[in-house]
């Protein structure tokens, strides 16, 4: 009793008040999202194929290790803590960023291996092995980054993990077109010179490659100084000095197994993306194909990162109600989750669909914009299907079904490769044949893991329950978001259209989900800013 109490006398997370946790965790993620949205702005559409083109190439190589082994350490390290001790506890730590070092650097070695022939026959991207291998080296980095981020929260600094996340995304947002710019102007003489204009968007992207490199440098230097920091306050505090040297050899093959459980979908989703990339870029103008990736996917992409973090929120509570076979308290449980993911989800999609040209004339001010914004309109149910799948999953994984999940990703993968290159190819859909390609695929793979819910877990979700209030507050939304965009702001800045619609329309939202009772506190506490809404809606006396 007495290790416990000094345990809990160094556990940090409470020393802010949740609602001001909550606004800092929000304000981090928007930072996180606007900063590749300012890059891309630095870019241009080509110098956005080059760059994403290269990041979807690290991507699958994070994917292989980064991913997942996060989590895996800081379990590893709350285990270890309770059995031997925080002495036992920071050996751990110590050999988790040793391995994240030399599996990053044998991977990054990889890569640099493979450039030619990934970039060279396989994606059409000959001007992209510059800006991938500097992201190669801010994958070593970033992986070191992942790690700390783990440990720290493992060992109750969590706090500190959050400012540094925060850093990130602020010095990314600013670093990032600073060093683009230079080194994107130097290119366009370089391409004057050589007369080809290839050359101007190669080192715009290099620079932005470069720039996450610096960023990444700063932020993991810094987080391994809260980390010193916090292991000599732990010195001071610490019981317990028993160990386990079985178990002490088992950290490096406990940290590859649990990577490899969450690296396998997320390399076969990286796999799809690639090859979806390299069947348009065969045939496909390379600016046309950057304008898709750095700005309707990439606002695809940003949207589903809450959806993501959510379903990752709620794993520690599926394994708890699945570890115990109850089938109405994971049922309870499920419905809680999926309505959440509804009341998210939901928003995003009007949004995309009500606001999609004022969005992108506000977001975007360099490349193609014209005429493209339905393509937008059709990944916003994208969004919804991705989300849950998210959630699905995050079920199966709970309850140790790793194969279910492989198999319906795999069969996502393909049908995603197979439809796209039919509209592609055959229909000349152009662009919309990755919307349509995406969209089926998200449809797809939320249905496969949710009869696989039903059938491996019988657990069957009343979704008229889960999606009757959001949804009807959805159209609540879109009427108001219409209104104000093609209304009453209709002659307005797009920007201004925009911010009002969004602000408005979301608060319309937020009101009738809470009226509709679709949003309890039960599942506003679900979300990281739980508190601030939950405060929100007790000052507008709808709780």
């Amino acid at each position: 009793m007495a290790a416990r109490r000094k345990h809990k006398k160094i556990d940090r997370t409470g020393v802010l008040p949740r609602q001001l946790t909550g606004i800092v965790k929000i304000l981090a993620f928007l930072l996180c999202l606007f900063a590749p949205i300012r890059l891309v702005n630095a870019l241009g559409d080509e110098g956005c194929a080059d760059f994403f083109g290269a990041l979807e190439g690290c991507f699958v190589l994070f994917s292989l290790f980064g991913i997942g082994t996060n989590r895996a350490v800081s379990n590893l390290i709350r285990t270890r803590i309770e059995r031997y001790g925080i002495t036992g506890a920071k050996k751990i730590a110590g050999q988790a960023l040793l391995t994240a070092f030399f599996v990053s650097v044998v991977l990054a070695l990889l890569g640099a291996a493979l450039k030619d022939v990934l970039f060279g026959s396989f994606y059409a991207l000959p001007f992209a092995k510059m800006a991938f291998l500097a992201l190669l080296c801010a994958l070593v980095i970033l992986t070191l980054f992942w790690m700390l981020l783990g440990i720290l929260d493992a060992f109750g600094r969590r706090e500190t993990a959050g400012r540094w996340i925060l850093a990130f995304g602020v010095l990314l947002f600013f670093a990032a077109p600073l060093i683009a710019a230079p080194l994107d102007a130097y290119g366009q003489k370089v391409g004057a010179l050589l007369q080809n204009t290839s050359y101007q968007a190669a080192y715009g992207a290099f620079g932005a490659a470069f720039s996450v490199l610096c960023v990444s440098l700063l932020c993991t230097a810094g987080c391994g100084i809260s980390w010193i920091k916090a292991s000599h306050e732990l010195h001071q505090a610490e019981y317990g000095s028993s160990t386990n040297p079985a178990a002490d050899r088992s950290i490096t093959f406990a940290l590859l197994r649990n990577g490899l459980v969450i690296c396998v979908p997320a390399v076969l989703a990286g796999i799809g993306r690639i090859g979806q990339s390299s069947i348009y870029l065969k045939s496909g103008s390379v600016s046309t194909w950057g304008a898709y990736l750095g700005k309707y996917r990439l606002l695809m992409t940003l949207a589903l990162l809450g959806a993501f973090a959510l379903a990752v929120s709620m794993l520690p509570q599926f394994q708890l109600v699945l570890k115990r076979r109850s089938l109405r308290k994971s049922r309870e449980k499920c419905m809680v989750a999926f309505r959440c993911t509804a009341l998210y989800t939901i928003p995003c999609a009007v949004l995309f669909l009500t606001t999609a040209q004022p969005m992108l004339y506000m977001l975007f001010s360099k490349g193609e914009l014209n005429g493209l914004d339905s393509i937008l309109k059709v990944l916003a149910i994208t969004v919804i299907f991705y989300g849950l799948a998210f959630m699905l999953g995050s079920v199966l994984f709970a309850a140790e079904l790793y194969y279910s999940i492989w198999i319906a990703v795999l069969v996502s993968v393909v049908v995603r490769l197979v439809s796209f290159s039919v509209m592609s190819s055959v229909l000349k859909l152009d662009l919309y044949a990755g919307a349509y390609s995406d969209a089926l695929s998200a449809f797809v793979l939320c249905l496969i893991l949710l009869g696989m819910v039903r059938q491996q877990l019988k657990i069957a979700v009343s979704w008229l329950r889960v999606f009757l209030a959001p949804l009807l507050a959805g159209i609540l939304m879109a009427l108001v978001c219409l209104l104000c965009s093609q209304v009453i702001l209709k002659n307005t800045a797009s920007p201004v259209r925009m911010l009002v619609s969004a602000v408005v329309g979301l608060l319309v939202y937020f009101v009738s989900t809470v009226v509709l009772k679709g949003a309890t506190r039960r599942e506003l506490r679900c979300f990281a800013v739980g508190d601030v809404l939950i405060e929100l809606a007790r000052t507008m006396r709808l709780l």
